[in-house]
């Protein structure tokens, strides 16, 4: 049955469609561009992340068309909807690279529970479920770099004197693909 009226929803996932993509590019960015005693670590996290994002956007756009809307499709288009703080350079150093990415995801996870509450109230679980899958993955990325921004904990040894534990709980700099996070738990949304 077709709709009657444009689904107040479809500004939700045009909203995270953008989020995507620019979160998708400053990704790539950083694969590109990161350096230092982590680089190979963080240059495969960087690249499974992007990957991750990437393949958020094809069901974000496809459901504002099963909704009755139109998918944006321009680098303009994307930038004027995104919600993400703006890129104006490439940050100086690789905490700096984390941080931004890390306020990124707390955007892109405040607006998909938005976009859940929305659906929800237009009793559209389709897209409800989108939103609950995606979340998830995105919480999952953010726990991974929130984890890289960790300080080694001081554990007390015996005699009253604090140790760094770096090999257990504490900063692992060979944290790498060993957790691939899946891109959404449950089944993959594909077109």
């Amino acid at each position: 049955m077709p709709r009657v009226r444009p689904s107040p929803v479809i500004p939700h996932l045009a909203r995270e469609q953008a989020n995507a993509v620019e979160l998708y590019l400053q990704y790539k960015g950083y694969h590109w561009n990161v350096g230092g005693p982590l680089f190979r670590e963080l240059h495969l996290l960087f690249d499974e992340h992007a990957s991750t994002i990437f393949e958020t956007i094809d069901p974000l756009a496809e459901r504002q068309r099963m909704l009755g809307g139109a998918a944006a499709y321009t680098l303009e288009s994307m930038h004027r909807a995104s919600t993400l703080p703006h890129e104006t350079g490439l940050p100086a150093t690789t905490r700096e690279m984390l941080e931004r990415l890390l306020a990124a995801h707390h955007v892109v996870i405040e607006g998909m529970h938005e976009g859940f509450k929305a659906a929800e109230h237009d009793a559209d679980p389709g897209s409800a479920d989108i939103f609950a899958r995606m979340v998830q993955a995105h919480e999952k990325m953010e726990w991974f770099l929130r984890e890289q921004l960790l300080e080694p904990p001081q554990i007390p040894e015996e005699g009253g004197r604090a140790s760094v534990v770096a090999e257990k709980g504490g900063f692992n700099p060979t944290l790498a693909g060993s957790h691939s996070p899946s891109p959404f738990p449950g089944h993959p949304l594909t077109s």
